[in-house]
């Protein structure tokens, strides 16, 4: 729900109390601002704007969010600082994990973006499912990773429902929400429907996906059928994590399935997507080890490297992070004293 550009724009318009106000501030057209927050609000579901000629208002919940939206920017600001901390420390390395979705939607554009910054920074990249990066954290072979959960199945769990790790043991932060659609082949009688599918119209469909229950995602759906009054057939049956392997299976009539919004940027022609009424949100989040922030791992070191060597570099990360912060701090015209723990 809140992405970084979101965050960037609520802020601006409680600040400065209007669209057209926050638009000058970010050199943005109202138009784009307003609808980003329309957007933002239907995300919520809640009204987020009180709206008048005067300008705008926010709403209590309005103002929650943007209390949880300065705490992200923050938590962005001291990510961007840590990041440079590390880069400046020298040749380093950092592993990086992450998922298919994820790298192809938006972590790829990430690295080229930071190697171009910081070429002799050493930034290696490993792929896998949530619960393998969180595996990976755990282990120490991954200092950070983009990862995804649901209510019902957290990051820490596999797909056959075993837990990888404690919750305690690593620190997941939120990036974004992104919500699922429902997957139907493109001659589906729901095909046609231009508004959000209900879920009692679901009641003579066959929900496909990966066993125990549709995992991960068939849980939270299950509850909210529950809430609704309304029961499906869960037909889990075929195990695949490949969205371009469930696609085919959908476009063979085997059912339907859900389909998060990173995915469907690479869709079939034999398949489409359609809004679902309540459906299951999976926050993308990043995550690191609880023991403690990545650190920047000498070339030629172990995966930790000496014991000494790992707090010669926490030394000089913290106190290069100090100087970054600052710098971040100037950038986005913040003061420290400004900030609120």
């Amino acid at each position: 729900m809140l992405d970084p550009r979101s965050i960037e724009m609520l802020l601006a318009v409680a600040a400065h109390g209007s669209f057209a106000g926050a638009a000058s501030a970010l050199s943005f057209t109202p138009s784009a601002i307003s609808q980003r927050m329309r957007m933002l609000e239907r995300d919520a579901g809640v009204q987020l704007f009180e709206r008048s000629p005067r300008g705008v208002r926010l709403t209590a919940a309005g103002q929650a969010l943007a209390r949880r939206a300065e705490t992200m920017r923050r938590e962005l600001i001291d990510a961007r600082a840590e990041l440079d901390a590390l880069a400046e420390s020298g040749a380093g390395q950092l592993m990086f994990g992450s998922f298919p979705t994820a790298t192809a939607a938006f972590v790829a554009r990430a690295i080229a973006s930071y190697r171009r910054r910081h070429p002799t920074f050493e930034l290696e990249v490993t792929d896998g499912e949530p619960y393998e990066s969180v595996a990976r954290l755990r282990a120490r072979t991954l200092d950070l990773a983009v990862v995804f959960e649901l209510d019902s199945w957290p990051a820490t769990r596999d797909y056959d429902g075993n837990a990888v790790a404690d919750a305690d043991e690593v620190v997941l932060e939120s990036l974004f929400d992104d919500p699922f659609s429902l997957l139907l082949p493109a001659d589906h009688d729901l095909a046609k429907e231009a508004d959000e599918v209900r879920l009692e119209q679901l009641t003579s469909e066959r929900i496909i996906g990966s066993p125990p229950g549709c995992a991960p995602w068939g849980m939270d759906l299950e509850q909210v059928c529950e809430a609704a009054g309304v029961q499906l057939e869960f037909a889990a049956h075929y195990r695949s994590a490949d969205f371009q392997a469930q696609q085919a299976l959908v476009a063979a009539g085997l059912g339907v399935s859900l389909l998060p919004r990173l995915a469907q940027a690479a869709l079939r022609d034999d398949v489409v997507v359609r809004p679902l009424m309540n459906a299951p949100r999976a926050p993308n989040l990043a995550g690191v080890a609880r023991r403690g922030l990545p650190h920047a791992r000498r070339r030629g070191d172990g995966a930790g490297g000496t014991r000494g060597g790992r707090r010669r570099t926490a030394r000089r990360v913290r106190s290069r992070t100090l100087r970054s912060n600052r710098r971040a701090w100037r950038r986005q015209s913040i003061r420290p004293s400004r900030l609120r723990a």
